[in-house]
């Protein structure tokens, strides 16, 4: 039973993406959510206003404030106090500069937790909102000190923040949150010793040619029995589980590069190279045009896949967006 938000924290591997880092000069207003994801917005320097659905009147923010919400919360982060709709900034700046004025310095982004994200969202309130350091927990304003300052150093690369970034969603949801065990979906199924056992091994070898007989053998189930309870804990079969999981892996392992399209479809169980590209192709495909895919600043793709990776002996959700492939056919072992 998941009593505690630790028990989800524990399963799940949070990134985060820094989509702004700067100084909002005069004139601005921010609103709107992020796909289907837990979004933030951090003041590191100066003051501004933000209207939440708790109060009609806007609530001064300063620096070490936070504001933490789920993608449908109603919100407007602005420069003052009457702006009642989003606006376009009408200058920005590096946070090194030497703005003065009514610049604030900002830091937004989103956090994503991959499949664990619909039980993340649920776990918060509408929003969580810390108007300034001293209104924060101690451990939370510590942290955003730390974040603000390496925010600063003009030379500190995205990557850096999104890493202390992490930590700080972790804290917020155990802060606010109480997670019951009907939420978790997905991440409850390595508790049963069965499907641990299943799916490491399955993270461990996925070039193996898997049928549902040989993970039904390595799960100490019947065929009938196991796919039945694989479809109950997980929520999909096995077949479309593995299916994921090996695009999950040949995203992450094509993102490193390296390795030929041979090599990718070899290590991610495809025998047929020329199945493998279409399957991936029918996956981003599906997905470039689905609400939950944002497109990046260099034109491609976060690729939606799911999976667990087998680490400290335990599976933990790997990769960045939750997916809805379509049910895999064919042998499991080459899903042509």
């Amino acid at each position: 039973m998941y009593s505690s938000i630790d028990d989800l924290l524990a399963d799940t591997v949070i990134e985060a993406r820094v989509t702004f880092r700067g100084l909002a000069c005069t004139g601005w207003g921010i609103a709107g959510g992020t796909g289907c994801r837990i979004g933030f917005h951090a003041i590191l320097s100066g003051e501004c206003w933000v209207r939440t659905p708790a109060s009609d009147a806007p609530t001064r923010a300063s620096a070490g404030g936070l504001l933490v919400y789920r993608p449908t919360t109603d919100y407007l982060l602005a420069h003052g106090p009457l702006v009642s709709a989003p606006q376009t900034p009408v200058r920005l700046a590096p946070l090194s500069s030497r703005d003065s004025g009514r610049s604030v310095g900002l830091l937004c982004g989103y956090f994503d937790g991959g499949v664990a994200n619909a039980a993340l969202i649920s776990t918060l309130p509408e929003f969580v909102f810390w108007p300034s350091a001293t209104a924060c927990p101690a451990p939370i304003a510590a942290l955003l000190k730390a974040i603000g300052l390496c925010a600063h150093e003009s030379n500190s690369r995205a990557f850096l923040l999104e890493r202390l970034l992490e930590p700080l969603i972790m804290l917020v949801l155990r802060t606010v949150t109480v997670v019951p065990r009907s939420q978790l979906g997905l991440l409850r199924a390595h508790r049963d010793p069965k499907l641990r056992r299943l799916l490491t091994a399955l993270h461990r070898q996925p070039s193996r040619r898997w049928t549902v007989g040989s993970m039904a053998s390595v799960a100490g189930l019947s065929r009938s029995a196991f796919a039945e309870f694989f479809h109950q804990e997980v929520g999909q079969s096995p077949a479309r589980y593995l299916q994921n999981y090996r695009l999950a892996l040949a995203a992450r392992l094509e993102r490193r590069g390296g390795l030929s399209t041979d090599e990718l479809a070899r290590q991610c169980g495809y025998r047929s190279t020329a199945a493998f590209r279409r399957r991936l192709k029918r996956a981003r495909a599906g997905q470039a045009t689905s609400a939950s895919t944002r497109q990046l600043g260099n034109g491609e793709f976060l690729f939606p896949t799911v999976g667990f990776d087998d680490y400290a002996g335990r599976p933990r959700v790997v990769c960045s967006v939750d997916c809805h492939l379509q049910q895999p056919k064919g042998n499991i072992h080459d899903q042509s």
